[in-house]
């Protein structure tokens, strides 16, 4: 398998809240993560000090070939990162438009995640006219259209009514299908992280460490009738009993 992230001893505090002790890590290249746990767990800290956004106080990583413009990060708070003074397009544009990617190359980026989302926004209007069903699924948009080969999603659906939040995981997964981008998803729904991802890690309490990593041999894409099937409640149970331990170490 080909490791394409790597922690290794890493360490974390904020004031006398000890985060990270000597954490290590690895993640796989081209499959779907899961980081469940507890809430102050360190799974936001943790795509935050991969992302540069938290500085680490100790121990290291490595994302292998990184490239600020093959990575992507879709904030829990995705309104807030709307620029409400671009229409729809100019905000879904933007990360082509800092590479200076030609019109051209912008309308046709453009046009083929409408028609993978299956969504038809009028481009003219502003983020702020839109649903918050369509805001979300708008900086997912913006988040995909550089082809990221490296995409951290961090609670993105948990504002969502159940509708939307299939409808976006149905497009996350094609998405995936097509593209292979390694992703790393950070939730607090069991039933999300078994729907989409092939590996689920639960964390523990901080300091925090790895209770357990559960494999999802659920075959892809994983429709709503998957929601239904005795495999899919194994793996489920299997990460509620892996929670159950993260909350009593």
């Amino acid at each position: 398998m080909d490791t394409i992230i790597t922690v290794k001893n890493l360490k974390k505090s904020f004031k006398d809240t000890e985060v990270f002790k000597d954490f290590s890590i690895d993640f796989l290249r081209g499959k779907i993560t899961a980081i469940f746990g507890p809430n102050g767990s360190g799974k936001s800290t943790l795509l935050d000090i991969l992302a540069g956004i938290v500085p680490k106080d100790g121990g290291e990583f490595e994302i292998k070939d990184f490239d600020s413009f093959t990575f992507s990060y879709i904030f829990q708070n995705y309104r807030d990162s709307l620029l409400p003074w671009r229409n729809n397009f100019k905000n879904v544009a933007l990360p082509l438009q800092i590479q200076k990617k030609s019109n051209e190359e912008i309308e046709k980026k453009v046009t083929e995640l409408q028609a993978l989302f299956e969504f038809q926004f009028d481009w003219r209007r502003y983020p702020y006219e839109l649903s918050g069903g369509q805001q979300q699924i708008l900086a997912f948009m913006r988040a995909l259209v550089t082809n990221p080969k490296v995409l951290f999603i961090d609670e993105p659906f948990s504002a969502l009514d159940y509708e939307n939040n299939l409808r976006l995981r149905k497009y996350l997964q094609k998405y995936f299908l097509k593209y292979k981008p390694t992703v790393l998803l950070v939730t607090h729904n069991i039933e999300e992280a078994v729907h989409l991802a092939d590996k689920i890690i639960v964390f523990s309490q901080k300091p925090t460490k790895v209770v357990q990593i559960i494999e999802n041999s659920l075959p892809c894409p994983r429709t709503l009738d998957s929601l239904k099937t005795e495999h899919f409640k194994l793996i489920k149970d299997s990460v509620l009993c892996a929670f159950q331990k993260s909350i009593s170490i």
